[in-house]
Order: C-alpha cells, then structure tokens, then sequence
C-alpha cells in the first residue's frame, strides 16, 4: 500500500522542527480561529462552548489530525498521488486529488476581500477613524470603496504567490517563523489590556467561561463546538496532509501534531479572552455574528483608553492569521500540481497566483461571486471533502497500518492499538456525524443560541474553576509540549529502522 519513501517533496522540507510546528499552526489558525471563534463562543453561550470546544480539540479532533498528517509524511506526495494510492487508479487519483487540492484553493477565492477589511482596519485604527465615522459603519464605509478593495486584495494574493513560489523553507517557514510568534505576541498584550484597563471586565470573564451544565447536557453544544474544533485545524480537506509532505523522514509526527493543535485551541481562546469579556463588560452584545470583528469590535475600541493602539495590534495580529492560513490555501495546489503532475512550483505558482488575481478583484466588485464562493467552497465543499478525506485517512488505509509505518517508527510518543481503534469507532465517525449535520442539520442539530445573561461582578467559583482547569490546562500542556518539541532530539535514521524491523505491519 505504498512506501515509507520520500517523493519530490522532500525537496521542499521544512530545515528546522519549531519552523515546521510555526508554518503548520500558521495553517490551522485563520479567520476559523480569530474571525469564526469569538462569534461561536457569543452564539453558544461563553463559558459551555470553551469547555466542549478544548475537549473535542483534544480528544477527537488531535488524533484525526496526527493521521492525517502522517499519511502526508509518509507517502510524500500531492492530493493526486495520496489518492491515486488510496484508490489504486491513476485516472481516479487525478479526479478525486484535484478537487481536493482545488476545492481548498478556492477559499482564497473570498478570502482575501476579508484579508483586506483587516488590513483596512489597521490604518483605520492607527488614525482612530471613529472620530470621524460611527464605528459601527466604518466596515461599509470602506465596501463602497471597491477600487481600493480590489487593490489591497492584490497586494495579498500577489504578497501570498511570492511567499509560496519562494518554496518550504525560504518562503513559508521563513515567514511563519516570524509573524506566528508575533501574532501570539499581539493577542496576548489585547487580552491583558482588557484585564487590567476596562471595569467590570469580571462581569465578561464570568459570562465568558462559566459553564452550563444544562447547556452541556446538549448534543447542539458538542456538535458546534467539534464543528469549530475540526474547522479551526482544517482536517480532511488535505491542508495537514499537504503541510505533513513537506515534514522529513524522521519527523515526529505525534509530538509535532499535539503541539499544533495545542497552539490552534490557545489562539481560540485567547482571541476570545481579549474581545469578549470587554464587549460584555462595556454592554455590547457579542452575539453579533461574523460583523463582530469588524463592526462590534471597532464600536469597542472607540470606547477604549488607548484603543487605536490596541486596535493596530489586533489587526495586525488577525491579518498575520488570515495571511498563513491564505498561503496555506494555495499550497496545497502548487504542491499537488508541482509534485504529482510535475509542473514544477513556479509554474504552479504562477498559472495559480493570477487565477487567484482575477477571483480577489471579482470579489471585490461582485457580492454575488463573494457570497457564491463563500457559501460552496467555505461551506459545501469543505465539508465534503472533510467527510470524504476522514473515510480515506482512517477506513481506506487502514489506521493500524497508518500507525505502525507512518508514525510510531518516528515518535517520541508511541500510541498503541488502543489508539487504531478509538480513532476507527470514535473519533472519525464523529467527524463524519458532525460532517453530516453540517449539511443537513435537521439530524441533530434543533437549537443555535444559548444567550444567556450573567450579573455577578466577582468571578464565580465555576469561572475560576474553568479558568484554573480547562484554559490554565490547555495553557500549561501547550508551553509544555512546544518545549519538548524544540528540546527532544528526533529519532536517528537507524532507530526508525530497528523498530520498522521489529514492528512490522501483517495485512489482516
């Protein structure tokens, strides 16, 4: 069923393991995790969707993605070459691998006209433009603007073709390596300003990680908070996979992947500790949707002390977020196109990069090909190709063969058969469950809003125990195991071998 061999991606490895764990965070956390994050948590009630949200990321969602991953690792190849083994057809592989590689390509197809709100908004904050418009009309103020939309959105697409076109190491891990700890960096400073510089923030920590059981007792919760979770590190559709080819041979792909998911649930919350607590805080609903970002959060900080400094780091961080999630997306494409078909990475790049180009300006000017592009690709065919690509990893391969020739020969932290199983019965049917609803939510799904009101100004015993437990947990285990992974030598080439000798895989 393949081999344990290298193919042309291994001449675009990433040189070092904290790069590799930078670049594949930076694909992970996007607008799912800053954009999308916030308004679930204001949707579901705070503090009930924090809790659902950590342990779907850590018990389903974490070993899906060290799968997937390892596939990526282990075979070497595009989305053409994974699924050309998988389906043992040449003519199959090329079908099913090009929608994948291009289906998550097309997000790009919208996704820069928000790229280019955020980049928008730093200026806009840097000059405090809420003296001189309502803040709540600054992001339509700026919409009528088309021209300069498209403008900016060019800037991105053609700032994203050179990053990627420059190849793994001198391009995508040399930029994440930089803006990804920045990013952190920014976010961190926004949720202690709001500790320490806005009255009442307790009010906001309360309404936003206590928990309720009753609300917990909802399969609703679980269903969005696994939603999120899957959404925010992308399994399925083939950016892990994609991202796990450009790994070396003797990567760890266990360790490596509980880091990246680790840091992708830290972003979530800290993003969601630095905008609503405030928003509740100063009485601003956070259950404002996807315009939270945009029109509740400019409202905020026209409020604020100091709020254009904090708006420019916030900006900056959510641009830093979109823009390695927007590389992410044409990767995925020229590294299946270069390696499977072998057009090489600047043709790639290139025939890629100006489609992108003419589909920013469309979007730009057109909320008909925005909305199209938004719903079919962001929606439908995510979730589709997450469906298909869960069935793929875990049932066409054989996750026991997944496990003893792709990723326990390399890791630092072996799982046994145990983790074959849970992975075949719980976690990827759940996934494919939570898959399913998405498309047709009748099956489970009947409530979407847990609006609640929370009065007490001192923090509650249940916050400081969510807070000390779930987010001081997910905290300490991230420092953690990001230590490890920069201090823990990995496996010797001969070590890889005596265990591949010893553990060797018996078709059943």
């Amino acid at each position: 069923m393949g081999s344990n061999e290298k193919g042309p991606a291994e001449n675009n490895s990433f040189a070092s393991r904290f790069g590799a764990i930078m670049a594949m965070t930076g694909m992970c956390v996007g607008m799912g995790s800053v954009w999308r994050f916030p308004y679930m948590v204001g949707q579901y009630g705070g503090g009930s969707f924090i809790v659902a949200f950590v342990v779907s990321m850590i018990v389903i969602v974490l070993p899906l993605a060290i799968v997937e991953c390892g596939i990526g690792k282990g075979f070497g190849k595009g989305m053409i070459g994974v699924f050309t083994e998988a389906l043992h057809s040449k003519i199959g592989g090329k079908i099913l691998g090009s929608i994948f590689a291009l289906g998550y390509y097309t997000m790009n197809f919208f996704y820069y006209v928000v790229m280019a709100a955020s980049v928008y908004f730093v200026y806009s904050s840097a000059i405090s433009e809420w003296n001189v418009i309502p803040a709540d009309q600054i992001y339509a103020h700026f919409f009528e603007n088309k021209l300069e939309l498209a403008i900016i959105s060019v800037l991105l697409v053609m700032a994203t073709i050179y990053v990627v076109m420059r190849g793994v190491e001198a391009g995508i891990e040399k930029m994440s390596k930089i803006i990804i700890p920045l990013m952190f960096v920014f976010f961190i400073i926004v949720a202690i300003f709001g500790i320490f510089c806005i009255d009442n923030i307790q009010l906001g920590y309360n309404w936003y990680l206590e928990p309720s059981l009753d609300v917990l007792k909802t399969p609703d919760i679980w269903l969005a908070a696994l939603g999120q979770a899957l959404f925010s590190v992308g399994i399925g559709p083939g950016c892990v996979l994609i991202y796990g080819s450009h790994l070396k041979k003797t990567s760890d792909i266990t360790l490596n992947m509980t880091t990246v998911c680790l840091l992708t649930g830290s972003v979530g919350v800290i993003v969601g500790m630095g905008l609503i607590p405030a928003c509740i805080a100063m009485g601003i609903n956070p259950q404002s949707g996807s315009m939270l970002i945009f029109v509740v959060i400019p409202s905020l900080l026209s409020r604020l002390p100091a709020g254009n400094i904090i708006g420019v780091l916030l900006f900056f961080a959510i641009v830093f977020a979109g823009f390695s999630s927007a590389i992410a997306q044409l990767e995925i494409a020229v590294a299946t196109f270069a390696t499977d078909l072998k057009w090489g990475r600047k043709k790639a790049g290139y025939i890629l990069g100006i489609i992108n180009i003419f589909a920013a300006i469309c979007a730009a000017y057109s909320e008909a090909f925005y909305n199209f592009w938004n719903d079919f690709s962001g929606n439908y065919l995510f979730i589709v190709t997450a469906g298909i690509g869960a069935i793929v990893y875990v049932y066409v391969f054989k996750i026991e063969w997944v496990r003893l020739v792709f990723l326990n020969p390399c890791s630092d932290i072996r799982v046994g058969p145990w983790f074959s199983k849970f992975v075949k019965f719980v976690a990827a049917p759940l996934m494919i469950l939570c898959m399913l609803n998405s498309v047709f939510p009748w099956i489970l799904s009947a409530k979407n809003s847990f609006a609640r009101n929370v009065t007490e100004t001192t923090l509650t015993m249940s916050t400081i125990v969510t807070l000390v437990v779930v987010v001081g947990g997910l905290f300490t285990a991230t420092i953690y195991m990001l230590n490890r992974c920069i201090h823990t030598q990995e496996r010797t080439p001969e070590a890889i071998a005596a265990y591949e000798e010893e553990h060797k895989y018996v078709e059943k």
